[in-house]
């Protein structure tokens, strides 16, 4: 009954700490009392439990998979697996380690597991690091400070690090057994050095705010659309237009220097694009505006950047969403304007990989035309938030049906609202900033975890207590 009950509040928790609306603090909670419960029953009966209390949590994102990206039931299932493969891996690993008093090796270690997961699942599947626990905590500005360190990979390590220790830590305040067990101060050591550790970092990282010396002026605008576009020369299309066509000037004439709006709204082609040039250009703000552009039998998904001298710039979004954008043609290569001003689209936020490529070539601002699917607003936005803390960038995204947001390299919402009639001014959104130690480095945690998962299986494949046991022998004197 005690391994049902930590089954079910696992799940709850995960439940609540995982999903389009997570809450941080529960994502922190969640593997502890399947971690307490699994070191007083059988591994087998630990397993189950996990089984139960991970398809519990998982009941909140299912039918977004399979109801709104109509995701296959194979690979939802898929997900759900690998999932639960790393939940189970995390218990089971953590049981033995700690009966073995191995508390160091357990906390430090055991995390890996899941690390090398969310990465293999990055570089593998075809939604870049979209799968990723560490979002859970992008409203928490201390803790995302790391993802500038290590991306979202020290993220992830640290909400299975902390529950690790806090179990183990537990455990060994109510053991009668506390000497042989290895006693509190281990996992306690472990736990103050993970929390000054990171809380030294962040306290560094969000020392250093951006220069205010070059304050931009930003304008987003965000109407009811449909979600492939609506061809700019019809009824439909011009009356759309005409609807933002005033609420752009109206930003350019409070001061925005820039306007941006979401993705796919408007549908042109070369015969019909000058119909969109011209009524958008009418302002000094430089606009940069969504469409999905038809030219010689192909469809692109495109951000065109207007500017107020006439010069027109497209952008073709490099990372489609597979099933729902199948039709349309990738680009291959990044954008700069004025060499500051990377321009991207919506789901090529999830690829770490393209947004670094975007800071080593100089850009400090994004420029990001964005659609989401209304329940995953708050978590597309804060996914675009990581992105800008992993390499000190300044995103400025427009989302048809999500959110808009400004945010700066420190993880700072600087505005926000809900698409549908939404418009947005920023007076002051940093244009400069270094980069970070994530974007100049990339990838170099899980290539740590390698490491440390390799301590992992070695302490659990190991004898217990330690090291070998070393044989005696006695000879026999004549």
């Amino acid at each position: 009954m005690t391994t049902i009950i930590a089954a079910l509040l696992s799940g709850l928790l995960w439940l609540g700490g995982s999903g389009l609306h997570p809450v941080a603090a529960l994502t922190w909670l969640a593997p502890i009392p399947l971690i307490l419960a699994s070191v007083r029953v059988r591994p087998r009966t630990a397993l189950w439990a996990t089984i139960l209390a991970w398809s519990i949590g998982q009941l909140g994102i299912v039918g977004y998979y399979l109801g709104t990206l109509r995701l296959p039931v194979l690979a939802v299932g898929g997900v759900f697996l690998l999932g639960l493969g790393l939940a189970a891996g995390t218990v089971l690993l953590a049981r033995t380690l700690l009966l073995r008093g191995r508390t160091v090796t357990a906390v430090l270690t055991v995390p890996s597991l899941w690390v090398l997961g969310e990465y293999a699942a990055s570089r593998l599947l075809p939604h870049g690091a979209w799968w990723s626990l560490a979002y859970t905590q992008a409203d928490v500005r201390p803790v995302i400070q790391l993802s500038a360190l290590t991306g979202v990979w020290g993220v992830t390590y640290l909400l299975l690090a902390v529950p690790v220790a806090l179990a183990a830590l537990l455990r060994s305040l109510r053991s009668a057994r506390t000497p042989r067990l290895g006693g509190a101060r281990p996992a306690l050591t472990c736990l103050l050095a993970l929390l000054l550790g990171t809380g030294g970092w962040s306290a560094w990282s969000l020392s250093r705010s951006p220069d205010p010396a070059e304050p931009l002026a930003v304008g987003l605008v965000a109407l009811r659309q449909s979600e492939d576009g609506l061809p700019v020369d019809e009824p439909s299309g011009r009356d759309l237009l005409a609807r933002y066509v005033p609420r752009v000037s109206g930003l350019a004439a409070r001061g925005a220097r820039i306007v941006v709006l979401p993705e796919k709204v408007f549908a042109v082609t070369d015969a019909t694009l000058p119909l969109l040039v011209d009524a958008l250009q009418q302002t000094e703000a430089r606009v940069v505006v969504g469409a999905v552009l038809r030219r010689a039998g192909t469809a692109s998904n495109v951000a065109l950047v207007l500017d107020p001298s006439g010069t027109i710039r497209t952008y073709e979004k490099q990372h489609l969403i597979p099933g729902l954008e199948d039709w349309l043609t990738p680009g291959g290569d990044e954008m700069i304007v004025d060499g500051r001003f990377g321009v991207a689209i919506c789901k090529d936020l999830d690829y770490p990989g393209l947004v670094r490529r975007y800071r080593a070539q100089g850009a400090s601002v994004l420029l990001v035309p964005g659609l989401d699917f209304t329940s995953d607003g708050w978590l597309h936005s804060r996914m675009a938030l990581v992105r800008g803390v992993e390499n000190g960038l300044t995103v400025v995204r427009a989302a048809a049906f999500g959110r808009v947001t400004v945010t700066d390299p420190g993880g700072r919402v600087l505005g926000e609202a809900t698409a549908g009639d939404a418009q947005l001014l920023v007076t002051a959104a940093p244009t400069t900033g270094s980069g970070t130690v994530y974007s100049r480095t990339g990838d170099w945690f899980p290539i740590l975890s390698v490491v440390l998962f390799v301590v992992c299986v070695g302490g659990v494949v190991g004898r217990p207590g330690g090291g070998p046991r070393r044989r005696v022998t006695t000879r026999r004197w004549p």
